[in-house]
Protein backbone atom coordinates (compact mmCIF):
# COMPACT_ATOMS: atom_id res chain seq x y z
CA UNK A 1 0.00 0.00 0.00
CA UNK A 2 1.48 3.35 -1.01
CA UNK A 3 1.19 6.69 0.84
CA UNK A 4 -1.66 7.88 -1.39
CA UNK A 5 -3.69 4.80 -0.50
CA UNK A 6 -2.93 5.28 3.20
CA UNK A 7 -3.91 8.95 2.97
CA UNK A 8 -7.27 7.98 1.52
CA UNK A 9 -7.81 5.70 4.50
CA UNK A 10 -6.85 8.49 6.87
CA UNK A 11 -3.95 6.60 8.45
CA UNK A 12 -1.09 9.12 8.18
CA UNK A 13 -3.21 12.20 8.99
CA UNK A 14 -0.98 12.80 11.99
CA UNK A 15 2.28 12.54 10.04
CA UNK A 16 3.05 16.30 10.20
CA UNK A 17 2.11 16.30 13.89
CA UNK A 18 4.38 13.29 14.54
CA UNK A 19 7.23 14.99 12.69
CA UNK A 20 6.99 18.17 14.74
CA UNK A 21 6.66 16.13 17.94
CA UNK A 22 9.80 14.20 17.04
CA UNK A 23 11.61 17.52 16.57
CA UNK A 24 10.29 18.83 19.89
CA UNK A 25 11.42 15.74 21.78
CA UNK A 26 14.78 15.65 20.00
CA UNK A 27 15.36 19.31 20.86
CA UNK A 28 14.91 18.48 24.54
CA UNK A 29 17.07 15.37 24.32
CA UNK A 30 20.02 17.37 23.02
CA UNK A 31 19.87 19.57 26.11
CA UNK A 32 19.91 16.61 28.47
CA UNK A 33 22.75 14.77 30.09
CA UNK A 34 23.51 11.14 29.32
CA UNK A 35 21.62 10.05 32.46
CA UNK A 36 18.29 11.27 31.13
CA UNK A 37 15.94 9.00 29.28
CA UNK A 38 13.62 9.15 26.28
CA UNK A 39 10.65 9.50 28.63
CA UNK A 40 12.25 12.42 30.44
CA UNK A 41 12.98 14.12 27.09
CA UNK A 42 9.33 13.69 26.04
CA UNK A 43 8.10 15.07 29.37
CA UNK A 44 10.55 17.96 29.09
CA UNK A 45 9.16 18.70 25.62
CA UNK A 46 5.64 18.77 27.09
CA UNK A 47 6.72 21.09 29.91
CA UNK A 48 8.56 23.38 27.48
CA UNK A 49 5.65 23.52 25.04
CA UNK A 50 3.24 24.26 27.88
CA UNK A 51 5.33 27.26 28.91
CA UNK A 52 5.74 28.49 25.34
CA UNK A 53 2.10 28.08 24.30
CA UNK A 54 0.91 29.70 27.53
CA UNK A 55 2.41 32.92 26.19
CA UNK A 56 0.13 32.78 23.15
CA UNK A 57 -3.09 31.15 24.37
CA UNK A 58 -2.81 31.93 28.07
CA UNK A 59 -2.13 29.51 30.90
CA UNK A 60 -5.78 28.49 31.26
CA UNK A 61 -6.30 27.94 27.53
CA UNK A 62 -3.06 26.01 27.31
CA UNK A 63 -4.00 23.89 30.32
CA UNK A 64 -7.34 23.12 28.67
CA UNK A 65 -5.54 21.99 25.50
CA UNK A 66 -3.14 19.78 27.44
CA UNK A 67 -5.96 18.34 29.55
CA UNK A 68 -7.88 17.38 26.42
CA UNK A 69 -4.78 15.95 24.73
CA UNK A 70 -3.97 13.93 27.85
CA UNK A 71 -7.51 12.54 27.99
CA UNK A 72 -7.33 11.49 24.34
CA UNK A 73 -3.91 9.88 24.78
CA UNK A 74 -5.00 8.05 27.95
CA UNK A 75 -7.46 6.04 25.86
CA UNK A 76 -4.48 4.64 23.92
CA UNK A 77 -1.83 4.53 26.66
CA UNK A 78 -2.63 3.17 30.13
CA UNK A 79 0.75 4.50 31.27
CA UNK A 80 -0.84 7.95 31.46
CA UNK A 81 -3.42 6.87 34.04
CA UNK A 82 -1.63 8.41 37.02
CA UNK A 83 -0.35 11.53 35.30
CA UNK A 84 -1.68 14.79 36.70
CA UNK A 85 -1.40 18.22 35.09
CA UNK A 86 -0.89 21.02 37.59
CA UNK A 87 -1.94 24.35 36.09
CA UNK A 88 0.37 27.25 36.94
CA UNK A 89 2.78 24.95 38.78
CA UNK A 90 6.38 23.84 38.38
CA UNK A 91 6.60 21.10 37.35
CA UNK A 92 3.45 21.16 35.29
CA UNK A 93 3.32 17.37 34.93
CA UNK A 94 3.13 15.22 38.05
CA UNK A 95 3.52 11.45 38.38
CA UNK A 96 6.28 10.95 35.83
CA UNK A 97 8.72 9.01 38.01
CA UNK A 98 6.03 6.59 39.20
CA UNK A 99 4.86 6.08 35.62
CA UNK A 100 8.38 5.30 34.40
CA UNK A 101 8.83 2.83 37.26
CA UNK A 102 5.49 1.14 36.59
CA UNK A 103 5.50 1.05 32.77
CA UNK A 104 9.11 1.54 31.76
CA UNK A 105 10.89 4.28 29.89
CA UNK A 106 9.87 3.29 26.36
CA UNK A 107 6.14 3.02 27.11
CA UNK A 108 6.20 6.30 29.03
CA UNK A 109 8.05 8.09 26.23
CA UNK A 110 5.60 6.77 23.65
CA UNK A 111 2.66 7.85 25.82
CA UNK A 112 3.93 11.41 26.22
CA UNK A 113 4.71 11.65 22.52
CA UNK A 114 1.09 10.67 21.93
CA UNK A 115 -0.03 13.50 24.23
CA UNK A 116 2.04 15.91 22.14
CA UNK A 117 0.61 14.58 18.86
CA UNK A 118 -2.92 15.04 20.17
CA UNK A 119 -2.03 18.53 21.37
CA UNK A 120 -0.62 19.55 17.99
CA UNK A 121 -3.72 18.20 16.24
CA UNK A 122 -6.08 19.99 18.67
CA UNK A 123 -4.22 23.25 18.27
CA UNK A 124 -4.32 22.85 14.50
CA UNK A 125 -8.09 22.36 14.56
CA UNK A 126 -8.55 25.43 16.74
CA UNK A 127 -6.29 27.96 15.05
CA UNK A 128 -5.37 26.25 11.80
CA UNK A 129 -2.47 23.97 11.02
CA UNK A 130 -0.26 26.73 9.63
CA UNK A 131 -0.60 28.96 12.69
CA UNK A 132 -0.16 26.00 15.04
CA UNK A 133 3.05 25.00 13.29
CA UNK A 134 4.33 28.60 13.47
CA UNK A 135 3.73 28.72 17.22
CA UNK A 136 5.44 25.40 17.74
CA UNK A 137 8.34 26.42 15.49
CA UNK A 138 8.79 29.49 17.70
CA UNK A 139 8.94 27.13 20.65
CA UNK A 140 11.68 25.14 18.93
CA UNK A 141 13.63 28.32 18.13
CA UNK A 142 13.37 29.52 21.73
CA UNK A 143 14.63 26.13 22.88
CA UNK A 144 17.63 26.29 20.54
CA UNK A 145 18.49 29.82 21.67
CA UNK A 146 18.03 28.90 25.31
CA UNK A 147 16.13 32.11 25.96
CA UNK A 148 12.99 30.59 27.41
CA UNK A 149 12.27 32.41 30.65
CA UNK A 150 10.80 30.43 33.53
CA UNK A 151 7.02 30.33 33.79
CA UNK A 152 7.07 32.56 36.86
CA UNK A 153 8.84 35.31 34.93
CA UNK A 154 6.24 35.16 32.17
CA UNK A 155 3.37 35.46 34.61
CA UNK A 156 4.97 38.58 36.08
CA UNK A 157 5.38 40.19 32.66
Amino acid sequence: MNMADKAKEGLPHDLPARQIVRRLVDSRRHERTGADTAARAAVSACEHLYRELSTWVGPDGCHALFTRALAQAQAEHPALGQIQLRARSEPYIDGVAATIMAYGDAATAEAFESVLVHLVELLGRLIGDDMAMKLIERSLLASKRGDTPPASAREEA
